[in-house]
C-alpha cells in the first residue's frame, strides 16, 4: 500500500492561542495568507524541543501594522535557533505577529479489512 502524506499546519497566534489544521496537498502562500492575516510572507527558522527545526511563516510587514503584537512564543524559538546556530539577532528584535508552521507528515495507516472469498 502506498504512504500517503498530509500537510500539518500550526498556527501560533501573537495572543498566545494555537491552531491546527490539516491540508490533504501542501498549502501554497494564497492559502496560508489568511490564516495568518498578511499579504506577503516572510520566512524564519525556529527550533523547538518538540518539533526540531522547522521553518515559520511570518507575515512581513507586522512590525508596520497599527495592530501588531509580538509572539513571544515564535520569538522564543527563533532565538533558540539562532542560538543553537551561532547566529545572532538585532538586540532586542522579535517576531510579531501570527505564525503558521507548515510541516508535510505520514497519514495514520489504516488497516484495511481483509475480504476472503467462502467459496
Amino acid at each position: 500500500m502506498k504512504n500517503k502524506y498530509v500537510w500539518n499546519v500550526m498556527i501560533w497566534r501573537a495572543m498566545g492561542d494555537e491552531e491546527f489544521r490539516v491540508f490533504p496537498k501542501k498549502p501554497d502562500f494564497a492559502t496560508i495568507y489568511p490564516l495568518i492575516n498578511c499579504d506577503m510572507i516572510e520566512f524564519h527558522k525556529g527550533y523547538h524541543e518538540d518539533h526540531g527545526t522547522f521553518e515559520m511563516h511570518c507575515d512581513e510587514e507586522s512590525k508596520l501594522k497599527a495592530s501588531f503584537a509580538k509572539n513571544n512564543r515564535a520569538t522564543k524559538a527563533w532565538l533558540k535557533y539562532l542560538e543553537r546556530t551561532g547566529r545572532v539577532s538585532i538586540p532586542g528584535d522579535f517576531i510579531a505577529g501570527d505564525v503558521a508552521i507548515v510541516k508535510k507528515v505520514q497519514e495514520p495507516y489504516e488497516k484495511q479489512k481483509e475480504v476472503r472469498s467462502v467459496a
